[in-house]
């Protein structure tokens, strides 16, 4: 089986990474049922993450907002 590391976010979202394929997937390129070996806590995931405007919005949007108002 392959060994996956569980990673669990804040959003309660799991994701599974793969630390090491097994010899059977790297001859037939089929995964294996996932073997858990590792958990890991992170933060937020990159689905709930917030979208950070660039650091230039906060100026250049007060401008747009009166050109096209």
């Amino acid at each position: 089986m392959c060994n996956y590391t569980q990673v669990e976010f804040w959003c309660r979202h799991v994701r599974y990474t793969v630390r090491a394929w097994c010899t059977n997937y790297e001859t037939t390129h089929k995964r294996c049922p996932p073997s858990v070996v590792a958990i890991e806590l992170d933060e937020r995931c990159s689905d709930c993450r917030a979208c950070d405007r660039p650091t230039w919005w906060n100026n250049y949007a007060p401008n747009l907002d009166r050109e096209l108002g």
